[in-house]
């Protein structure tokens, strides 16, 4: 059985892994203290290593950017955000990674789905709350 290629930034396969050993600590130091409480705990730990796990020995460096100008995984997109008349970028990313502080942009989101094989010019409408939002994709890189 083939395993499934998880296309990663390189950052966010460094935060996984870190991710990971930090879990092995917390394993460790849970079954130290082998508790009763801790039982719930230690499933989780375990669980959540299992799938660090098959992330991490599954994932590959995304290609960064466009693939002549068109959206795609690891591409960054700049939109015309025309409630705020402002310009936002957003680089589109594996759902694991997907982060509103450092905008990145799931490409499972409403939005990046909408932007997946698009190109600069053209608009992108999602429906949020009952109301049509319409983006101008400004820029691809």
């Amino acid at each position: 059985m083939s395993e499934q290629i998880t296309q990663l930034t390189s950052e966010g396969i460094k935060k996984l892994a870190t991710d990971l050993i930090e879990m092995y600590e917390s394993k460790k130091e849970t079954f130290e203290q082998a508790s009763e409480k801790m039982g719930e705990e230690a499933q989780f730990i375990k669980q959540r290593i299992v799938d660090l796990e098959r992330i991490v020995y599954s994932a590959e460096p995304l290609k960064e950017g466009s693939r002549n100008g068109v959206v795609s995984l690891g591409s960054t997109v700049s939109l015309l955000d025309p409630f705020l008349d402002v310009v936002e970028s957003y680089k589109l990313v594996h759902p694991i990674e997907a982060s509103p502080m450092l905008n990145y942009l799931s490409v499972d989101s409403l939005l990046g789905r909408e932007l997946l094989l698009r190109t600069k010019g053209e608009k992108v409408s999602v429906t949020v709350n009952n109301e049509i939002i319409t983006y101008t994709i400004l820029n691809v890189n």
